[in-house]
């Protein structure tokens, strides 16, 4: 498959690789760009890793130093016996601390949007502002419901890594126009082992997984929170979006809905996501 001039360009400018221990875990992050820059710092969601952002973070180096985080469990970084908002969150200070940063903007998809709102209330130092990226991160009561058990995954063994990179769904499923990314994605998501070729991601992390209500947390935000979501999510119908702007009392400017996109809006349009980023950031 064939893929356009800005993405080749853009995963061709390769990070470094540095590590930090977080309560005896090794956490793997990337980085991009000039250290003297203002930090921006990315989350992934649930199940993925920091090469997630190989195609979005070079846009933003003219501007920012770029780091983007592969939580425990996740990518490169060590798998836990438990995991927990906390334990997260810690793992965002440990990055920021290892690039001598005091405080970030934070751009965090799915549920490392979640991570990181809560991440708010024990490190507020650290956050310039918050914007999530189709992010969940309150339901109205009637609607709430425990999506842990759906989440965990068997572990399943490739006998290569084409076969792994053609068995690579998103979650949650949709279909992707732009397979190119998906297949970058996809051949960066699993490690070889003896048995085979494995998802690097830990598919038994949401049998330990803590999580909290974050109502309180978004009504009274520790640093200005910012949505942008996908007009075609398939989680995120327009009721959720204004009950969270409801919550958070998100002005209408800081609330964008990108249009054309699902859940996984930066794959299906990133050159639009990238240019929604930079009016957000100001640096158009």
């Amino acid at each position: 498959m064939t893929s356009p001039e800005w993405f080749v360009s853009a995963i061709d400018n390769s990070p470094e690789h540095h590590y930090v221990d977080v309560e005896g875990a090794n956490i793997h992050y990337s980085l991009w760009g000039d250290s003297s820059k203002p930090g921006l710092f990315f989350v992934h969601g649930y199940s993925a890793n920091s090469n997630w952002w190989d195609f979005i973070a070079p846009h933003f180096l003219d501007d920012f130093c770029v780091v983007a985080v592969d939580l425990s469990g996740n990518g490169d970084s060590d798998h836990r016996q438990n995991y927990s908002q906390e334990l997260y969150a810690k793992e965002l200070k440990a990055v920021c601390e290892d690039r001598q940063w005091n405080s970030t903007t934070f751009i965090a998809h799915s549920m490392g949007g979640s991570i990181s709102l809560k991440a708010t209330s024990f490190f507020p130092e650290i956050f310039t502002q918050l914007i999530l990226l189709d992010s969940i991160v309150v339901v109205p009561p009637d609607k709430a419901r425990s999506m842990g058990k759906s989440m965990i995954r068997a572990d399943f063994y490739y006998e290569t890594l084409n076969s792994a990179v053609e068995s690579f769904r998103l979650i949650p499923p949709q279909p992707c126009r732009n397979d190119y990314i998906l297949e970058h994605i996809a051949k960066n998501s699993f490690k070889e082992t003896n048995d085979g070729w494995l998802l690097k991601s830990d598919g038994k992390m949401m049998k330990t997984y803590q999580s909290s209500d974050l109502t309180d947390i978004l009504m009274s935000p520790e640093c200005p929170v910012y949505l942008v979501y996908g007009l075609m999510s398939q989680i995120f119908p327009a009721e959720l979006v204004e009950y969270t702007k409801y919550v958070g009392n998100l002005p209408d400017e800081r609330v964008v809905g990108v249009p054309g996109t699902m859940h996984h809006l930066f794959i299906d349009d990133p050159l639009r996501v990238v240019e929604e980023l930079k009016k957000i950031l100001g640096v158009v």
